[in-house]
């Protein structure tokens, strides 16, 4: 008896032994990331895993991480690909919902590569950048130099002739010359020109300059009877005045 009950024992541990869990689906694919500059793309060979199952799995744990390396991808350039993979990969171990699904992203692994195409596309680009630069640098600092000639130098006789003599020590009579309080006073006589801002125009007012282009004269007079009350209801009196002769407006 007892040797029956070791047997049906055996037979119910047996059957009942807890088998090993299911492999995480896997997926490896290769992926064309648009960098910050267009025309230089990074390439990328990503693996992901998941957790769930349902149908196309596959096909959504890919575009939900397509989606999200082209989000770290889009504002970098391909100069920095050993950084962004550093970055993803560091992240790709954390566990990720995918929307509206009921998978959970659990691995993601990415290798990037920048092709020499794109490479010598950033690189023409940062040139491009770095020569405006020293362009805009450079007219910087000339335009200094010329407010410091006018202001400093040109612009006071006693030291335009000082200026002279440093650069022309040999030329002892020109300072004497009258010359430079002709200049000083021609480059101090006039205000000086400033570029006028930039306003940009106010669509409202746009719209009205064209509504009113389109009135006749009867509706213009009428028009201007009412700005007349719009004016004075808001204490601007000085504003209806200046619509005109009063004779000329529709009476109330």
């Amino acid at each position: 008896m007892r040797d029956l009950l070791r047997g049906l024992s055996r037979e119910w541990t047996s059957g009942n032994e807890k088998h090993p869990p299911f492999p995480s689906p896997s997926h490896t694919f290769e992926a064309t990331l648009t960098s910050a500059l267009p025309g230089a793309n990074f390439q990328a060979v990503v693996t992901v895993e998941w957790r769930g199952r349902e149908p196309e799995a596959e096909a959504k744990v890919r575009a939900f991480a397509w989606d999200h390396l082209a989000r770290w991808a889009a504002p970098r350039r391909v100069t920095v690909a050993t950084h962004l993979a550093d970055l993803i990969n560091a992240r790709g171990v954390t566990e990720i919902a995918v929307p509206q699904t009921s998978l959970v992203l659990t691995h993601l692994r990415v290798r990037i590569t920048v092709p020499p195409e794109a490479l010598a596309v950033t690189t023409a680009w940062e040139e491009a950048e770095r020569r405006a630069t020293l362009e805009k640098q450079r007219r910087g600092d000339e335009l200094r130099q010329l407010r410091w000639l006018r202001d400093e130098i040109f612009g006071r006789p006693d030291i335009a002739r000082m200026y002279w003599h440093l650069h022309h020590p040999a030329d002892l009579r020109s300072l004497t010359d009258p010359l430079f309080d002709t200049i000083a006073a021609q480059l101090g006589g006039g205000e000086r020109v400033t570029a006028s801002p930039q306003v940009e125009e106010d669509p409202i007012s746009v719209l009205i300059g064209k509504f009113v282009a389109g009135l006749s004269a009867d509706e213009r007079r009428h028009l201007i009877s009412q700005l007349d009350r719009v004016f004075r209801s808001f204490d601007r009196t000085d504003l209806a005045s200046q619509l005109g002769d009063p004779s000329d407006r529709v009476g109330s």
